[in-house]
């Protein structure tokens, strides 16, 4: 770590920077970090901050406080700050990377950071709350099924169709989740009103039903829409406010099951500002991994592309964001050709932004992997994905839920490969960060279960076989239901194993 921190400072001058040093050639700043319910904001000392095109870094204070050094910029002229870097820390917001910023020798920056143990741990509180939740909502929509069928109100065919919808979703709840938790996680509590902070405390804490009531308080979304429409000096708040209960009440509704109204919410947001990146990212994941509506992700995708080279160029994180999801949307279309280019562009943008080594290029390394996998390019294939896990490992705290899907599924490409003893230790490995993080009832533990039992099958190690078998199939049968593809295919295997040995 030493030699790292001492390879940063070569060949940089460094300034510590108070604002009472600050000339007519400064951009003005403060780093602090995010506030939360229980956790007040603090000034952040010792931030390492570079802007793009000047080599030259300076340090943040005691107080916070930093100065640009801006040569030859006159106000209202453009920057982008290049890296903001503290140990142990991480940008709230890490767009703010190549983010367009209007230089004034007047108007301070502010810099938002978090701890990432902090982070963490929130997100850890966040999601056991929604897992909580989700499992509640689960079971009731399937006694209503099942109670439904009972009562003759549906068919069988209709029945079996619903069902598998529903296990489908739950299946695929964890992504979401990962997202939805950091979002919150990240909610700055500074300068917030009380209503809604109240609501966000109470979506934090689980409490959708609080939380929902509170929205509905201000009004119905299609009222608020109008009056944001005839009310034109109060339009941005008014905007900012709406965006933020539509993104709630879409999380109050996924977690119910309620996809129709999810998805409505999550594209009503995105419509209320179609200039707003962000917005349209998190409606296109949406449609393409819960709705499978790819036509309709990619006209957001590529919206938010185009906004986000338009409003700060071409090398900047967002764009290669976007450019990974369409990249994405088409490999879920099973389009592999037309998917390599944009993962491959996406890649090189975060290459050239961040370097080799980041979270993002891990995320590039990973898609593009599972991408050579199906192409039958296994070779380039292994490589991406250990480069994945190996920058997962190294940048990410120890128990990571990347990382640990980064180890299933080099897990899984070794195994296909016929290299068990390596697939079996990726396997283990994902399996303790697994149930660190979630506990032993959970369907991702349930899956390297059921791969750990392949394993134990090809060695002909029949008993262990059965009986990771049986782990596995517990957990879906709780988790997904008895009538879940995987679920049903954990039986037939144990149902063959217990055949082989009764005879």
């Amino acid at each position: 770590m030493k030699k790292y921190i001492f390879a940063l400072f070569i060949g940089l001058s460094i300034i510590n920077c108070q604002l009472s040093t600050i000339s007519a050639q400064t951009q003005p700043g403060t780093v602090r970090t995010v506030s939360r319910p229980n956790i007040p904001s603090e000034k952040l000392s010792g931030v390492m901050l570079r802007v793009r095109g000047n080599h030259n870094a300076v340090v943040s204070g005691e107080d916070g406080a930093f100065a640009l050094l801006m040569q030859g910029l006159e106000a209202g002229q453009p920057y982008a700050i290049s890296s903001v870097i503290k140990s142990g820390y991480e940008l709230r917001e890490p767009e703010l990377i190549g983010r367009k910023q209007s230089f004034s020798t007047q108007v301070p920056l502010e810099i938002v950071m978090v701890s990432s143990q902090q982070l963490l741990q929130e997100r850890m509180r966040i999601e056991e709350k929604a897992r909580e939740n989700v499992e509640i909502n689960y079971q009731k929509r399937l006694a209503e099924l099942d109670n439904a069928l009972a009562a003759a109100k549906m068919s069988n065919a209709e029945y079996e169709a619903q069902i598998t919808a529903l296990e489908e979703q739950y299946e695929r709840f964890e992504p979401l989740l990962q997202t939805m938790s950091r979002y919150y996680a990240l909610m700055d509590y500074d300068g917030r009103d009380t209503l809604s902070a109240r609501i966000n405390e109470r979506i934090e804490a689980g409490d959708l039903d609080a939380a929902e009531q509170l929205i509905k308080a201000k009004g119905a979304i299609a009222d608020r829409e109008k009056q944001l429409r005839e009310l034109q000096e109060l339009q941005n708040f008014l905007k900012k406010d709406l965006a933020e209960d539509c993104y709630n009440l879409f999380t109050i509704n996924f977690e119910r099951f309620q996809n129709d109204s999810a998805e409505y919410y999550i594209c009503r947001r995105a419509e209320l500002d179609t200039t707003n990146v962000e917005y349209q990212l998190r409606a296109g994941q949406f449609l393409m991994v819960y709705r499978a509506k790819y036509a309709e992700a990619d006209k957001y995708f590529r919206r938010a592309l185009h906004q986000a080279e338009a409003q700060n160029g071409r090398l900047y994180g967002d764009v290669a964001t976007a450019l990974n999801e369409i990249g994405q949307n088409y490999y879920l279309q099973r389009d592999y050709k037309k998917a390599l280019p944009y993962l491959e562009k996406a890649r090189d943008i975060r290459e050239e932004l961040n370097g080799k080594n980041s979270v993002s290029m891990a995320e590039s390394y990973g898609n593009i992997g599972a991408l050579y996998l199906k192409q039958g390019n296994t070779k380039e294939a292994m490589k991406m994905l250990r480069n994945a896990l190996k920058l997962y490992e190294e940048l990410l705290p120890e128990g990571d839920v990347k990382t640990a899907q980064a180890r299933n599924n080099l897990g899984n490409a070794l195994f296909n490969q016929k290299e068990y003893d390596e697939a079996k230790q990726c396997f283990e490995l994902a399996l303790r960060d697994y149930k660190k993080r979630y506990g032993e009832k959970h369907y991702e533990v349930a899956i390297v279960y059921n791969n750990l039992a392949s394993i134990a099958f090809v060695h002909g190690e029949i008993p262990e076989a059965q009986e990771l078998f049986r782990k596995a199939l517990n957990i879906f049968t709780q988790t997904l239901g008895a009538h879940h593809p995987r679920t049903q295919q954990t039986q037939k295997n144990l149902d063959y194993l217990d055949l082989m040995t009764n005879r």
